[in-house]
Protein backbone atom coordinates (compact mmCIF):
# COMPACT_ATOMS: atom_id res chain seq x y z
CA UNK A 1 0.00 0.00 0.00
CA UNK A 2 1.42 3.36 -1.02
CA UNK A 3 1.40 6.38 1.26
CA UNK A 4 1.00 9.98 0.09
CA UNK A 5 1.86 10.01 -3.60
CA UNK A 6 2.35 13.51 -4.90
CA UNK A 7 2.86 12.43 -8.48
CA UNK A 8 -0.71 11.09 -8.56
CA UNK A 9 -1.97 14.56 -7.64
CA UNK A 10 0.15 16.13 -10.37
CA UNK A 11 -0.99 13.60 -12.94
CA UNK A 12 -4.64 14.27 -12.12
CA UNK A 13 -4.14 18.04 -12.34
CA UNK A 14 -2.38 17.74 -15.70
CA UNK A 15 -4.73 15.11 -17.13
CA UNK A 16 -7.78 17.34 -16.81
CA UNK A 17 -6.00 19.97 -18.87
CA UNK A 18 -5.32 17.25 -21.44
CA UNK A 19 -9.02 16.38 -21.55
CA UNK A 20 -9.90 20.03 -22.20
CA UNK A 21 -7.37 20.17 -25.03
CA UNK A 22 -8.86 17.04 -26.61
CA UNK A 23 -12.28 18.64 -26.73
CA UNK A 24 -11.02 22.08 -27.76
CA UNK A 25 -8.96 20.73 -30.66
CA UNK A 26 -11.84 18.55 -31.88
CA UNK A 27 -13.16 21.22 -34.23
CA UNK A 28 -9.73 21.97 -35.66
CA UNK A 29 -9.16 18.37 -36.80
CA UNK A 30 -12.51 18.43 -38.56
CA UNK A 31 -11.33 21.13 -40.92
CA UNK A 32 -9.66 20.41 -44.25
CA UNK A 33 -7.15 17.58 -43.83
CA UNK A 34 -3.61 18.91 -44.17
CA UNK A 35 -4.46 22.58 -43.59
CA UNK A 36 -2.47 24.57 -41.03
CA UNK A 37 -5.45 24.57 -38.65
CA UNK A 38 -5.83 20.81 -39.06
CA UNK A 39 -2.16 20.16 -38.37
CA UNK A 40 -2.19 22.23 -35.16
CA UNK A 41 -5.31 20.41 -34.03
CA UNK A 42 -3.81 17.03 -34.93
CA UNK A 43 -0.55 17.67 -33.07
CA UNK A 44 -2.36 18.92 -29.96
CA UNK A 45 -5.00 16.18 -30.00
CA UNK A 46 -2.41 13.44 -30.56
CA UNK A 47 -0.20 14.81 -27.78
CA UNK A 48 -2.85 14.65 -25.04
CA UNK A 49 -4.65 11.38 -25.80
CA UNK A 50 -2.92 9.87 -22.76
CA UNK A 51 -5.04 12.04 -20.42
CA UNK A 52 -8.13 9.82 -20.17
CA UNK A 53 -6.13 6.57 -19.74
CA UNK A 54 -4.23 8.28 -16.91
CA UNK A 55 -7.50 8.83 -15.06
CA UNK A 56 -8.29 5.10 -15.30
CA UNK A 57 -4.75 4.25 -14.19
CA UNK A 58 -4.97 6.56 -11.19
CA UNK A 59 -8.28 5.01 -10.13
CA UNK A 60 -6.77 1.53 -10.28
CA UNK A 61 -3.63 2.68 -8.51
CA UNK A 62 -5.55 4.18 -5.59
CA UNK A 63 -8.38 1.65 -5.26
CA UNK A 64 -7.09 -1.82 -6.11
CA UNK A 65 -4.67 -1.80 -3.20
CA UNK A 66 -7.35 -0.92 -0.66
CA UNK A 67 -8.52 -3.68 1.68
CA UNK A 68 -12.11 -2.74 1.08
CA UNK A 69 -15.04 -5.14 0.79
CA UNK A 70 -16.93 -5.02 -2.48
CA UNK A 71 -20.08 -4.26 -0.50
CA UNK A 72 -18.41 -1.00 0.60
CA UNK A 73 -17.54 -0.21 -3.00
CA UNK A 74 -21.15 -0.77 -4.07
CA UNK A 75 -22.64 1.18 -1.16
CA UNK A 76 -20.17 4.07 -1.08
CA UNK A 77 -18.14 4.45 -4.25
CA UNK A 78 -20.61 3.47 -6.96
CA UNK A 79 -23.32 5.90 -5.75
CA UNK A 80 -20.71 8.68 -5.84
CA UNK A 81 -20.64 8.13 -9.58
CA UNK A 82 -24.26 7.18 -10.27
CA UNK A 83 -25.72 10.31 -8.70
CA UNK A 84 -23.47 12.67 -10.70
CA UNK A 85 -24.27 10.65 -13.83
CA UNK A 86 -28.02 11.04 -13.29
CA UNK A 87 -27.80 14.70 -12.27
CA UNK A 88 -25.54 15.82 -15.11
CA UNK A 89 -27.44 13.73 -17.64
CA UNK A 90 -30.52 15.73 -16.69
CA UNK A 91 -28.61 19.03 -16.87
CA UNK A 92 -27.14 18.24 -20.27
CA UNK A 93 -30.50 17.08 -21.58
CA UNK A 94 -31.90 20.48 -20.67
CA UNK A 95 -28.80 22.19 -22.04
CA UNK A 96 -29.28 20.49 -25.41
CA UNK A 97 -32.74 22.09 -25.62
CA UNK A 98 -31.63 25.51 -24.33
CA UNK A 99 -32.70 27.34 -27.50
CA UNK A 100 -36.05 25.52 -27.67
CA UNK A 101 -36.98 24.37 -24.18
CA UNK A 102 -40.46 23.41 -25.34
CA UNK A 103 -38.87 20.54 -27.30
CA UNK A 104 -37.43 18.96 -24.15
CA UNK A 105 -38.69 15.41 -23.57
CA UNK A 106 -38.13 13.60 -20.30
CA UNK A 107 -38.94 10.30 -21.99
CA UNK A 108 -36.34 10.89 -24.70
CA UNK A 109 -33.83 11.96 -22.07
CA UNK A 110 -34.29 8.68 -20.21
CA UNK A 111 -33.83 6.77 -23.48
CA UNK A 112 -30.66 8.75 -24.18
CA UNK A 113 -29.44 8.03 -20.66
CA UNK A 114 -29.63 4.31 -21.33
CA UNK A 115 -28.15 4.78 -24.80
CA UNK A 116 -25.29 6.84 -23.38
CA UNK A 117 -25.85 9.59 -25.96
CA UNK A 118 -26.67 12.60 -23.81
CA UNK A 119 -23.21 14.26 -23.88
CA UNK A 120 -19.93 13.09 -25.32
CA UNK A 121 -17.91 13.10 -22.08
CA UNK A 122 -20.31 11.16 -19.84
CA UNK A 123 -19.15 7.82 -21.30
CA UNK A 124 -16.33 7.92 -18.75
CA UNK A 125 -18.79 7.58 -15.86
CA UNK A 126 -20.45 4.54 -17.43
CA UNK A 127 -17.07 2.90 -17.92
CA UNK A 128 -15.64 3.64 -14.49
CA UNK A 129 -18.85 2.40 -12.82
CA UNK A 130 -18.46 -0.86 -14.73
CA UNK A 131 -14.85 -1.17 -13.58
CA UNK A 132 -15.85 -0.54 -9.97
CA UNK A 133 -18.39 -3.36 -10.21
CA UNK A 134 -15.70 -5.66 -11.62
CA UNK A 135 -13.15 -4.82 -8.93
CA UNK A 136 -13.30 -8.27 -7.25
CA UNK A 137 -11.97 -9.79 -10.47
CA UNK A 138 -9.05 -7.40 -10.61
CA UNK A 139 -8.28 -7.79 -6.91
CA UNK A 140 -8.33 -11.58 -7.21
CA UNK A 141 -5.83 -11.44 -10.05
CA UNK A 142 -3.58 -9.13 -8.04
CA UNK A 143 -3.86 -11.14 -4.83
CA UNK A 144 -3.47 -14.66 -6.17
CA UNK A 145 -1.68 -14.14 -9.45
CA UNK A 146 2.01 -13.56 -9.95
CA UNK A 147 3.23 -10.33 -11.48
CA UNK A 148 3.94 -12.19 -14.69
CA UNK A 149 0.26 -13.20 -14.78
CA UNK A 150 -0.80 -9.58 -14.36
CA UNK A 151 1.58 -8.50 -17.12
CA UNK A 152 0.23 -11.24 -19.38
CA UNK A 153 -3.37 -10.15 -18.82
CA UNK A 154 -2.53 -6.49 -19.44
CA UNK A 155 -0.57 -7.19 -22.61
CA UNK A 156 -3.15 -9.63 -23.98
CA UNK A 157 -6.00 -7.22 -23.25
CA UNK A 158 -4.28 -4.25 -24.88
CA UNK A 159 -3.34 -6.35 -27.91
CA UNK A 160 -6.89 -7.65 -28.31
CA UNK A 161 -8.34 -4.16 -28.00
CA UNK A 162 -5.79 -2.68 -30.41
CA UNK A 163 -6.51 -5.37 -33.02
CA UNK A 164 -10.25 -4.72 -32.83
CA UNK A 165 -9.75 -0.94 -33.02
CA UNK A 166 -7.25 -1.18 -35.87
CA UNK A 167 -9.35 -3.51 -38.02
CA UNK A 168 -12.37 -1.28 -37.52
CA UNK A 169 -10.63 2.07 -38.11
CA UNK A 170 -8.01 1.32 -40.73
CA UNK A 171 -9.35 -1.65 -42.70
CA UNK A 172 -12.99 -0.69 -42.11
CA UNK A 173 -13.85 -4.21 -40.98
CA UNK A 174 -16.69 -4.24 -38.48
CA UNK A 175 -16.18 -7.00 -35.93
CA UNK A 176 -18.75 -8.29 -33.48
CA UNK A 177 -17.58 -7.65 -29.97
CA UNK A 178 -17.62 -5.13 -27.17
CA UNK A 179 -15.64 -7.16 -24.67
CA UNK A 180 -12.46 -5.50 -25.92
CA UNK A 181 -13.51 -2.28 -24.18
CA UNK A 182 -13.89 -3.98 -20.80
CA UNK A 183 -10.55 -5.71 -21.35
CA UNK A 184 -8.81 -2.55 -22.51
CA UNK A 185 -10.03 -0.09 -19.90
CA UNK A 186 -9.78 -2.81 -17.27
CA UNK A 187 -6.14 -3.15 -18.25
CA UNK A 188 -5.57 0.57 -17.70
CA UNK A 189 -7.16 0.06 -14.28
CA UNK A 190 -4.78 -2.81 -13.52
CA UNK A 191 -1.85 -1.06 -15.12
CA UNK A 192 -2.06 1.89 -12.73
CA UNK A 193 -1.80 -0.43 -9.71
CA UNK A 194 0.94 -2.50 -11.34
CA UNK A 195 3.17 0.45 -12.28
CA UNK A 196 2.70 2.16 -8.91
CA UNK A 197 3.68 -0.96 -7.00
CA UNK A 198 6.54 -2.15 -9.20
CA UNK A 199 10.13 -0.94 -9.11
CA UNK A 200 10.91 0.28 -12.60
CA UNK A 201 14.58 0.47 -13.53
CA UNK A 202 16.02 3.40 -15.47
CA UNK A 203 16.61 1.06 -18.39
CA UNK A 204 12.96 0.05 -18.56
CA UNK A 205 11.89 3.66 -18.03
CA UNK A 206 14.02 4.89 -20.93
CA UNK A 207 12.62 2.10 -23.10
CA UNK A 208 9.08 3.35 -22.48
CA UNK A 209 10.12 6.99 -22.95
CA UNK A 210 11.46 6.06 -26.39
CA UNK A 211 8.43 3.93 -27.20
CA UNK A 212 6.14 6.72 -26.02
CA UNK A 213 7.90 9.21 -28.30
CA UNK A 214 7.70 6.82 -31.26
CA UNK A 215 4.03 6.11 -30.52
CA UNK A 216 3.24 9.84 -30.42
CA UNK A 217 4.98 10.37 -33.77
CA UNK A 218 3.10 7.43 -35.27
CA UNK A 219 -0.19 8.83 -33.95
CA UNK A 220 0.43 12.23 -35.53
CA UNK A 221 1.64 10.93 -38.89
CA UNK A 222 -0.68 7.92 -39.01
CA UNK A 223 -3.71 10.13 -38.40
CA UNK A 224 -2.58 12.36 -41.27
CA UNK A 225 -1.99 9.51 -43.72
CA UNK A 226 -5.24 7.66 -43.02
CA UNK A 227 -7.21 10.92 -42.97
CA UNK A 228 -5.75 11.76 -46.40
CA UNK A 229 -6.81 8.33 -47.62
CA UNK A 230 -10.35 8.73 -46.30
CA UNK A 231 -10.73 12.40 -47.20
CA UNK A 232 -11.88 13.11 -43.64
CA UNK A 233 -10.57 12.67 -40.11
CA UNK A 234 -9.68 9.08 -39.26
CA UNK A 235 -9.53 8.76 -35.47
CA UNK A 236 -8.09 5.26 -35.28
CA UNK A 237 -4.85 6.39 -33.65
CA UNK A 238 -6.73 8.75 -31.34
CA UNK A 239 -8.58 5.86 -29.73
CA UNK A 240 -7.65 5.26 -26.10
CA UNK A 241 -7.22 1.57 -26.89
CA UNK A 242 -5.24 2.05 -30.11
CA UNK A 243 -1.84 0.56 -30.85
CA UNK A 244 -0.08 3.75 -29.74
CA UNK A 245 -1.94 5.46 -26.89
CA UNK A 246 -1.03 2.91 -24.16
CA UNK A 247 2.70 3.47 -24.77
CA UNK A 248 2.31 7.24 -24.41
CA UNK A 249 0.22 6.86 -21.25
CA UNK A 250 2.73 4.44 -19.69
CA UNK A 251 5.65 6.75 -20.47
CA UNK A 252 3.88 9.74 -18.90
CA UNK A 253 2.99 7.73 -15.77
CA UNK A 254 6.55 6.46 -15.32
CA UNK A 255 8.00 9.93 -15.93
CA UNK A 256 5.92 11.43 -13.14
CA UNK A 257 6.55 8.48 -10.83
CA UNK A 258 10.31 8.89 -11.20
CA UNK A 259 10.57 12.67 -11.36
CA UNK A 260 7.36 14.17 -9.98
CA UNK A 261 6.95 12.86 -6.46
CA UNK A 262 8.03 16.01 -4.68
CA UNK A 263 5.66 18.22 -2.70
CA UNK A 264 2.76 19.71 -4.68
CA UNK A 265 2.03 23.42 -4.85
CA UNK A 266 -1.30 24.84 -3.73
CA UNK A 267 -2.57 25.40 -7.29
CA UNK A 268 -1.76 21.82 -8.31
CA UNK A 269 -3.52 20.48 -5.22
CA UNK A 270 -6.65 22.51 -5.95
CA UNK A 271 -6.55 21.61 -9.65
CA UNK A 272 -6.45 17.91 -8.77
CA UNK A 273 -9.12 18.25 -6.08
CA UNK A 274 -11.60 19.88 -8.46
CA UNK A 275 -10.68 17.88 -11.58
CA UNK A 276 -13.81 15.71 -11.42
CA UNK A 277 -16.05 18.76 -11.30
CA UNK A 278 -14.14 20.42 -14.13
CA UNK A 279 -14.57 17.25 -16.18
CA UNK A 280 -18.32 17.26 -15.60
CA UNK A 281 -18.89 20.98 -16.15
CA UNK A 282 -16.50 22.00 -18.91
CA UNK A 283 -18.64 21.00 -21.95
CA UNK A 284 -21.24 23.62 -20.95
CA UNK A 285 -18.55 26.28 -20.59
CA UNK A 286 -16.97 25.18 -23.87
CA UNK A 287 -20.34 25.39 -25.63
CA UNK A 288 -20.73 28.97 -24.38
CA UNK A 289 -17.33 30.04 -25.67
CA UNK A 290 -17.95 28.33 -29.02
CA UNK A 291 -21.48 29.71 -29.39
CA UNK A 292 -22.50 31.99 -32.26
CA UNK A 293 -23.20 34.76 -29.74
CA UNK A 294 -19.65 34.62 -28.37
CA UNK A 295 -18.15 34.44 -31.86
CA UNK A 296 -20.19 37.42 -33.04
CA UNK A 297 -19.14 39.45 -29.98
CA UNK A 298 -15.43 38.60 -30.08
CA UNK A 299 -14.69 37.21 -33.57
CA UNK A 300 -12.80 34.39 -31.83
CA UNK A 301 -13.47 31.04 -33.46
CA UNK A 302 -11.66 28.04 -34.89
CA UNK A 303 -12.36 29.44 -38.37
CA UNK A 304 -11.22 33.05 -37.94
CA UNK A 305 -8.49 32.92 -35.28
CA UNK A 306 -4.94 31.63 -35.51
CA UNK A 307 -5.30 28.04 -34.19
CA UNK A 308 -2.48 28.38 -31.66
CA UNK A 309 -3.96 31.57 -30.25
CA UNK A 310 -7.46 30.06 -30.40
CA UNK A 311 -6.43 27.02 -28.36
CA UNK A 312 -4.60 29.18 -25.80
CA UNK A 313 -7.56 31.54 -25.32
CA UNK A 314 -10.29 28.89 -25.18
CA UNK A 315 -8.26 26.62 -22.89
CA UNK A 316 -7.63 29.49 -20.46
CA UNK A 317 -11.21 30.74 -20.26
CA UNK A 318 -12.82 27.28 -20.20
CA UNK A 319 -10.47 26.04 -17.48
CA UNK A 320 -10.80 29.15 -15.32
CA UNK A 321 -14.59 29.30 -15.53
CA UNK A 322 -14.96 25.53 -15.05
CA UNK A 323 -12.82 25.43 -11.92
CA UNK A 324 -14.53 28.54 -10.48
CA UNK A 325 -17.95 26.99 -11.07
CA UNK A 326 -16.77 23.76 -9.48
CA UNK A 327 -15.46 25.60 -6.42
CA UNK A 328 -18.79 27.44 -6.14
CA UNK A 329 -20.83 24.22 -6.39
CA UNK A 330 -18.62 22.63 -3.74
CA UNK A 331 -19.98 25.20 -1.30
CA UNK A 332 -23.60 24.18 -1.85
CA UNK A 333 -24.85 21.37 0.42
CA UNK A 334 -25.86 18.18 -1.40
CA UNK A 335 -24.83 19.65 -4.78
CA UNK A 336 -21.20 19.38 -3.63
CA UNK A 337 -21.61 15.60 -3.79
CA UNK A 338 -22.32 15.81 -7.50
CA UNK A 339 -19.04 17.44 -8.50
Amino acid sequence: MINLIFYATKLRALAIVGVLLIHISARLVRQEVGSFEWWIGNIVDSSVRWAVPIFFMLSGMLLLGKKEAQSVVIKKRVPRLIWPLLFWSFIYSLWASRYQLHTYSLEQSIINLFNGTIKYHLWYLYTIIGLYLCMPLFKTLIQYGKKVDVRYFICLSFLTSAIFISLSSFLQIKLAGGFEYLLGFGSYFLLGHYLANTDISKRVAYFFYIMGGIALFVTIMGTWLFSLRDGTLNQGFYEYLSLTTPFVAISIFILFKHHGNNLCGRFTTYAAKYSFGVYLIHPIVLDIFRSKEFIQATDISELSTNPIIYIAIILSVVYIFSILLTMFLHRIPYINRLV
